[in-house]
């Protein structure tokens, strides 16, 4: 059952509450976004790439292995029943990579101080309570 978590302007960021790095492996979390109600893929698309992913490089991309944000279109589910983002629930999936925990913890301190710019902007662009962050674990397999 997914437990309701009130957020505070003043609380540590969820990243740094959730999995950490196992042997000193990067850490890598993704976030699943999905678009405030009433905007369109297209507008939500362009407010976050001119703001939100700004503000997030600005403030965290020294500390940052890489960046993704994958937009996600149509697609099907296992046994074909189609869909696009409505449908999945999501209209974005991010992920970015910190080399250890010491970069997560400068996070967390940049985040602290820039809290109430950050919680702003994620407003005006994602359905607060149908978006998620989250930790992974990475299983790589190079193929070429």
């Amino acid at each position: 059952m997914r437990r309701a978590v009130e957020a505070s302007r003043t609380a540590e960021p969820l990243w740094s509450r959730i999995g950490r790095g196992k042997n000193n492996m990067a850490l890598k979390t993704i976030i699943m976004v999905k678009r405030k109600a009433g905007l369109s893929p297209e507008a939500f698309r362009e407010g976050y790439e001119k703001s939100h992913s700004r503000i997030a490089v600005r403030l965290f991309g020294h500390l940052w292995l890489e960046y993704r944000r994958n937009y996600l279109e149509t697609g099907r589910t296992f046994d074909g029943a189609e869909g696009g983002p409505d449908e999945i629930e999501y209209d974005a999936i991010s992920e970015y990579t910190v080399a250890d925990e010491a970069a997560r913890e400068e996070a967390t301190t940049i985040y602290l101080a820039n809290v109430d710019l950050i919680k702003e902007d994620e407003a005006r662009w994602f359905d607060q309570k149908k978006s998620w962050i989250v930790s992974a674990e990475t299983i790589e397999e190079k193929l070429r």
